[in-house]
């Protein structure tokens, strides 16, 4: 690109010594600086080393069809930028002008030329092609993905951040792909839709709105779209922000909320003095959810025995399950759970059927698929279970949320053995009293029938 207040580099090559003399001058003193050839192998020695802005290029040279010279000039990839006008001896038909332009040329013109018209053709060229660059630098620095998409919802251009987005190079996507390519089934109907509307009446069909998209290995993206008409063609220009990240945060949040608020109204339950029974229902229904657990358990250790007892046995997995004489009290403890319990540590599997710790599941057990666990300890000692199986996949968040269950589950069974232990003692301290009262009683009954002797 031309530099603000810096003339172009021009190139003129012309096999006739007059024509070419004078048209260096008319450009030399228009303040270009200005090479000159009279030959096709001369004027690309001058474009390789020198690489002018643009060529004014005779069509018929002694060595080189001007045309071909043209077309040879744009095939390098370094000098595809370079202005090309062919100069004709003839007069140029309509015809051979489309071709010409078709083949690569940027402009025409017939000599013999005026100073005039020379002038004004080199100068709007230069003007135009300052103007693209100009563009080009704004489309590729836009900070955001950016393409141009046709009426045939072809992508004729497209900048680096959407080579990124989308994976894939500009030379497959420029000219090759159609936005729709990019969108899968579930937007189709609505982005075509608002591209309709967009060429009918600009003002019918939203600037912003948010889609999904599909890049070269398949994966999905969440895409907060721009897109507005280019004036006075049937383009637009859309721009494409990942949101992806910001979407996942959001998620994020909002499921850390959600957790959040259900802890608070277990925690309230413990403060209530809520029987462990209800506790334990609740514990599980919580689990289920924040994990997306089809089945799962909830039970708490008899301190007298060393049994585990759970209350939630008794919900649908009981009637998913079909193993005989199965109870809602297990003296001994077995598989992957049996595991958790017997060493006091958590287990996070989504293959447990290859677990090593597996001793497999019972004829007529529920297919276990994933498998997460985590005792509840308080000071070191086991005093309950959460057990949860078939979600469709575990991870480290399911784990951390469990165990933060388990420590309230703790408390609540904690407070239960102490209320227990409290209303053992009320009993105990009850019986006391009442048979002291019982033989006091006797005791002034005695009293008082030996004064009445």
């Amino acid at each position: 690109m031309v530099e603000h207040g810096v003339k172009a580099k021009l190139l003129v090559v012309d096999n006739e010594q007059d024509q070419l003399v004078a048209m260096v001058h008319v450009l030399r003193s228009a303040g270009y600086e200005v090479l000159e050839a009279s030959s096709g192998t001369e004027a690309l020695d001058h474009v390789r080393e020198n690489h002018p802005d643009l060529i004014i290029l005779d069509k018929l040279l002694p060595d080189k069809d001007g045309l071909e010279l043209g077309k040879e000039i744009k095939s390098e990839e370094e000098l595809q930028d370079t202005l090309v006008i062919l100069l004709s001896q003839l007069k140029i038909s309509p015809e051979n002008r489309s071709k010409w332009l078709e083949e690569g040329v940027d402009g025409c013109l017939t000599k013999p030329i005026s100073k005039g018209e020379l002038l004004a053709i080199v100068e709007s060229m230069l003007r135009l092609k300052e103007s693209e660059s100009k563009y080009k630098s704004i489309f590729e620095n836009t900070g955001t993905a950016t393409i141009i998409v046709g009426e045939d919802k072809t992508i004729s251009l497209a900048n680096s951040e959407f080579e990124q987005l989308s994976g894939y190079s500009k030379e497959e996507i420029e000219g090759r792909k159609k936005w729709t390519e990019f969108v899968p089934e579930e937007n189709l109907d609505k982005m075509m839709k608002y591209h309709d509307l967009r060429r009918n009446n600009p003002d019918s069909a939203p600037r912003n709105y948010e889609i999904k998209f599909k890049d070269k290995n398949k994966h999905l993206k969440d895409i907060f779209i721009t897109v507005g008409m280019i004036y006075g063609t049937d383009k637009s220009v859309v721009s494409l922000l990942d949101i992806t990240e910001r979407k996942k945060t959001e998620k994020a949040l909002s499921r850390e909320l959600k957790i959040n608020s259900d802890l608070a109204i277990l925690s309230s339950k413990l403060l209530e003095s809520t029987p462990i029974e209800d506790i334990s229902d609740l514990v599980l229904k919580y689990a289920q959810s924040f994990t997306r657990s089809e089945f799962g358990f909830v039970g708490y250790i008899d301190p007298e025995n060393g049994f585990l007892i759970s209350p939630t046995m008794t919900r649908n997995i009981w009637t998913e399950c079909h193993v005989k004489d199965k109870s809602v009290i297990f003296e001994k403890f077995g598989g992957l759970w049996g595991w958790v319990l017997n060493n006091k540590q958590p287990i996070l599997t989504n293959q447990p059927n290859d677990d090593p710790r597996s001793t497999g599941t019972p004829t007529g057990h529920i297919a276990i698929e994933t498998f997460l666990a985590v005792p509840a300890i308080v000071n070191e000692d086991l005093v309950g279970l959460i057990s949860l199986a078939n979600s469709n996949e575990y991870n480290e968040n399911d784990l951390e949320i469990v165990k933060r269950l388990s420590d309230l589950y703790a408390i609540a069974i904690t407070r239960k053995h102490s209320d227990d232990a409290l209303r053992k003692n009320e009993e105990k301290y009850r019986n006391i009293v009442e048979k002291f009262l019982k033989l006091h009683n006797e005791i002034l009954i005695e009293i008082i029938r030996k004064d009445e002797l």
